[in-house]
C-alpha cells in the first residue's frame, strides 16, 4: 500500500511539473519596417499602468539587428496585459537620439503599432498575452 501511494505521489508530482512548464509562455516579437540592418533594438516592457507611469519596467531586452525583420523572444511570460516600446540604437550609444525639438532621430515603435499624439499611455500600447508561444509584430518608424 505504501509503495502504491509513493508511486502515485511521484507520478502526481511529475504531472504537476509538466503542466506548470506547459503553462510557461514565450512571446516572440518581430520587428518590421527597419530602414537599416545595423545597430541594436532596445525593448522596454511594462506589465501595469503604474509601472509604466513610474518607468519601472517589467523587462528590458535587446537584440542585435542583422536581418530585415529581426525577432526577440521573451521567455516565461505570464498571461496578462503588457505594453512595449522599442527603439533601434543605430550608433550603439545606449540612448534614443533626438533632434533639438525632442523628436526621435532613430527608428522607434510601440506595441499595437500605436501612433500616440504626445507621450504614449499604457492603455494605448497594451496588448493581451494569453496564448502559449504568442507572436507580436512591431512596425518601426
Amino acid at each position: 500500500m505504501t509503495k502504491h501511494l509513493t508511486r502515485t505521489t511521484a507520478l502526481a508530482c511529475i504531472l504537476a511539473a509538466l503542466s506548470t512548464s506547459a503553462m510557461a509562455q514565450d512571446l516572440t516579437i518581430t520587428f518590421t519596417g527597419l530602414a537599416h540592418q545595423s545597430g541594436t533594438l532596445k525593448l522596454v516592457a511594462y506589465d501595469s499602468p503604474a509601472g509604466f507611469i513610474q518607468h519601472q519596467a517589467w523587462r528590458v531586452a535587446q537584440q542585435q539587428v542583422s536581418t530585415a525583420n529581426p525577432e526577440l523572444t521573451l521567455r516565461d511570460v505570464e498571461p496578462g496585459q503588457y505594453s512595449f516600446m522599442v527603439y533601434q540604437d543605430l550608433n550603439n550609444d545606449g540612448r534614443l537620439n533626438r533632434n533639438r525639438f525632442g523628436m526621435p532621430l532613430e527608428p522607434y515603435g510601440f506595441s499595437n503599432n500605436a501612433h500616440p499624439a504626445g507621450a504614449p499611455q499604457f492603455g494605448q500600447l497594451a496588448v493581451q498575452i494569453a496564448q502559449p508561444n504568442q507572436q507580436l509584430t512591431i512596425t518601426m518608424r
